[in-house]
């Protein structure tokens, strides 16, 4: 069978499909919630697949979504009703959460055709509600989501009040944000995930001001939401004075000791003061701030900076930054890192250098909260270092997800000689084959020419159509017209390269026949700035880049626009570095939640992150493609409007 095949009654709706992340982090096998069977007779009870509904859910939690969503579409492909709904229910789901709307709402239409059971009625409008928010829309969200829920189960009424509380979030509305979070708080049995979803809401009662917290409380004790306010504001009002929030901490335990965070999540406050603010009261941040990498650097720590000072220009929190140069050898820079500790760091960020990274994975012991910018090749055995950085091999994983829900098998591959191009052409080929996609061949070219027509004929097989021509021409002793052809037994081509070379190799694909041929490539490409003149050549290509380059926004502090004025200098050369500062200083306060909750994503500057099991951030792009020598967001990242949660 065609893996495009759909199951009954879905036939008409994408050429691939689905993709997935929110609250469930465990890797138990998912009984998905659906009208009671106990009225069936036990011959006719149907039980999915559970290594298909595990490996499903394990890979969902994992953030490799598509591999999640492809197993959904066979759980459903092989179910009867109404199994089979539920299933595609959770691929749209899915997609509606990896922002690819239209084939979302190509299986959101089907389905809306169909006799639902209740349940699954209110869950199709969830999707709805979350293709809403993922599009911008919160007021259209919540309107979505104005529905009784009394028939619904425990389970879908906790996803309808995590969804309204994004979509408060989303819309600034952080008071009734932590209301829905709270009412979800009530409907959750298991300790572990009730702890999660009061860190959850602490972080969301953190985006308000002391004077914002005194003024919602208007309720005396039992009162649960004044617990959270009252609590919330004793701990950012007395934060610059332990000695004084300790007697407030008891005095609130006095007045609310039945409140449901009087017990776990008071005891975890207490052990984890600074992390669950997610405040921290001196950061360090350490760069190579002298040397070779300054320049690149210093935007780093400009994006950094100009992040706090939009956070502190609507909050009162006022950390103490402190900055340090590792410029020097490995050994200094850990001399460094460990200065910034005896200093009184309660947050790294940094180092930027590789090597450096690598040593701190490698260290004994790491006690205070370090979000690394770049990434180890060891395994991080440290439960408070974080990795974050650009990391490429993001990139051709991406490439891979978006030629599978575009519908393709075959891949071509084109790579520059040397290791860069060689991360980037296995990482494609691993994920590609995960995906059950089949790379037919990969041709490396030298990147410091201009010519690429030798490894282009040899990934076409033009020069194999010309030699059964000469074949043909002598067997036949005659002269016969001919037109070489290049191979047909291919989908689309992957090309990795960087602006210079991109340039030259779409004109000599289109020589040589290809101008057919869909060609997926990645950020490299594009230099971030417009020029038509140049990029023309390149028309037609899709890659992928992070929202800073494609979609920046005006609205929010701070925005390119003004770091373009401000540093007119650089600010082009280092673009993607700066929105990588800007992010670095946004994640502090989301680590530890994000930890918790790795099926979540943070949607970011450079991208929607999120972390996996290595502590590792990783990053979710957004898709354009060149036509008339500029940059056109895709059609499904034209529809989602980006948005930064609110810090």
């Amino acid at each position: 069978m065609n893996r495009h095949t759909l199951s009954p009654g879905i036939k008409q709706l994408w050429p691939a499909v689905i993709l997935a992340l929110l609250i469930s982090g465990c890797t138990t096998t998912p009984r998905p919630t659906l009208e009671p069977q106990e009225h069936l007779p036990s011959q006719q009870r149907y039980t999915p697949d559970d290594t298909l509904a595990a490996r499903a859910q394990i890979a969902e939690a994992q953030g490799n979504v598509v591999i999640a969503a492809r197993e959904y579409r066979t759980l459903a492909q092989q179910s009867p009703s109404p199994w089979r709904e539920q299933f595609w229910l959770k691929a749209a789901n899915a997609l509606a959460r990896g922002g690819y709307i239209e084939e979302a709402n190509q299986i959101i239409g089907e389905l809306a055709q169909q006799p639902l059971p209740p349940n699954q009625q209110i869950e199709l409008r969830i999707v709805n509600a979350r293709i809403a928010l993922k599009q911008g829309h919160s007021s259209k969200a919540l309107e979505i989501l104005n529905l009784p829920d009394a028939d619904a189960d425990a389970g879908t009424r906790q996803h309808l009040h995590h969804l309204r509380a994004e979509a408060f979030e989303a819309s600034g509305n952080h008071l009734d944000a932590a209301r829905e979070r709270m009412a979800a708080d009530a409907l959750i049995s298991d300790a572990d995930a009730r702890l999660q979803n009061q860190q959850r809401l602490w972080l969301t009662l953190d985006r308000l001001t002391t004077d914002a917290l005194q003024n919602a409380i208007t309720e005396p004790p039992p009162s649960v939401f004044s617990g959270w306010l009252e609590l919330m504001f004793y701990v950012k009002s007395s934060v610059a004075d332990p000695a004084q929030l300790e007697a407030q901490l008891e005095l609130w335990r006095s007045r609310y000791p039945a409140h449901p965070a009087a017990e776990q999540f008071f005891d975890h406050l207490i052990a984890n003061k600074n992390e669950l603010t997610g405040r921290p009261q001196k950061i360090a941040l350490l760069l190579p701030l002298s040397g070779n990498f300054a320049a690149p650097a210093a935007a780093v720590r400009d994006g950094f900076l100009a992040a706090y000072y939009a956070r502190q220009a609507r909050d009162d929190y006022t950390p103490d930054i402190r900055i340090y140069d590792t410029e020097g050898s490995p050994e200094t820079g850990l001399q460094i890192y460990q200065q910034a500790v005896d200093d009184g760091a309660d947050f790294i960020v940094g180092p930027l250098d590789k090597h450096l990274v690598e040593q701190l994975a490698q260290a004994t012991d790491i006690d205070t909260p370090t979000l690394a910018l770049n990434y180890a090749q060891t395994e991080n055995r440290h439960r408070k270092l974080f990795q974050y950085g650009l990391l490429p091999e993001d990139e051709a994983r991406q490439v891979a997800e978006r030629a599978w829900l575009d519908g393709h098998d075959n891949a071509i591959v084109l790579i520059p000689e040397g290791e860069w191009g060689e991360r980037m052409g296995a990482t494609f080929a691993q994920h590609w084959e995960r995906l059950s996609g089949t790379v037919l061949e990969t041709q490396t070219y030298e990147p410091s020419k201009n010519d690429f027509s030798t490894p282009v004929k040899k990934l076409l097989n033009i020069d194999e159509s010309k030699a059964r021509y000469q074949q043909l021409k002598q067997r036949l002793k005659a002269d016969i017209k001919f037109e070489p052809r290049r191979r047909q037994d291919v989908d689309f081509i992957f090309s990795a390269a960087f602006p210079r070379q991109a340039r030259q190799i779409r004109p000599q694909l289109k020589f040589f026949y290809a101008a057919d041929l869909p060609i997926y490539s990645t950020s490299h490409a594009y230099t971030g700035v417009e020029n038509v003149t140049l990029d023309r050549d390149m028309d037609d290509i899709m890659f992928c880049d992070m929202p800073w380059v494609l979609s920046p926004r005006t609205d929010t502090s701070p925005n390119w626009s003004e770091i373009e004025t401000q540093w007119q200098r650089t600010a082009h050369a280092f673009k993607r570095l700066y929105a990588m500062g800007v992010d670095a200083y946004r994640l502090i306060p989301w680590l530890r939640y994000l930890r918790s909750h790795r099926e979540e994503h943070l949607t970011g500057e450079t991208g929607n992150l999120y972390l996996d099991n290595s502590n590792r951030i990783h990053r979710q792009l957004t898709w354009a493609r060149f036509q008339g020598g500029k940059a056109r967001l895709d059609k499904d990242s034209e529809d989602s409007e980006h948005y930064v949660q609110p810090f």
